[in-house]
């Protein structure tokens, strides 16, 4: 399914066309040649392949380098947020809050990387405000994995950006997670 305006579904469509027995392919090869593709010919639709987005590695980790340069996932004030009864929590966002987390990545996160929405982008801004803590995420998911662990293997595209990010944020432990591996085989 491709999801867009009806000219970007057309020149989506007509790029696809173009990847030969793309519909007869096992998905996780699929997803990859699906990404590329994307990312190569800047597509603006969002295409699901068997009801599953295919993310863009390129907007993410272009995001990624924005917020990496900034030391933050916001450019002027944090999200903080406020109680509101006894268990419930709310970002308080300040009138000229201005996120450097693309809205993008944020989906990204919640629907690949094992974590809540935080009520929206803000309040997972106020949860994950600087890059440290955007490493810890990687490092340990809200449900206590490596988001690399995480994510399912038929899933490679999702797989493919986090062991981009994890190598941008953290190079010295993904080049020591990859001799392990090296050494594993």
């Amino acid at each position: 399914m491709i999801l867009g305006s009806t000219e970007e579904i057309e020149a989506a469509k007509a790029i696809l066309e173009g990847i030969p027995l793309l519909k007869n392919m096992v998905e996780a090869k699929a997803r990859i040649l699906l990404q590329d593709a994307i990312d190569k010919e800047h597509l603006k639709v969002d295409i699901l392949y068997l009801g599953n987005r295919v993310w863009s590695r390129r907007k993410i980790l272009q995001n990624l380098k924005r917020i990496m340069e900034k030391g933050a996932l916001y450019s002027n004030k944090c999200v903080k947020c406020v109680r509101s009864g006894d268990k419930l929590s709310l970002p308080a966002v300040p009138d000229n809050f201005k996120p450097v987390l693309s809205r993008y990545f944020y989906d990204f996160l919640i629907f690949c990387c094992g974590s809540e929405a935080h009520y929206n982008l803000a309040g997972w801004i106020g949860s994950y405000p600087t890059v440290e803590d955007l490493k810890q995420f990687f490092r340990k998911n809200e449900y206590g994995k490596p988001v690399s662990e995480w994510i399912p293997a038929w899933k490679t595209d999702a797989l493919r950006i986090v062991e981009d990010v994890e190598r941008t944020l953290s190079p010295f432990q993904s080049f020591m997670k990859a001799k392990r591996k090296e050494r594993s085989h």
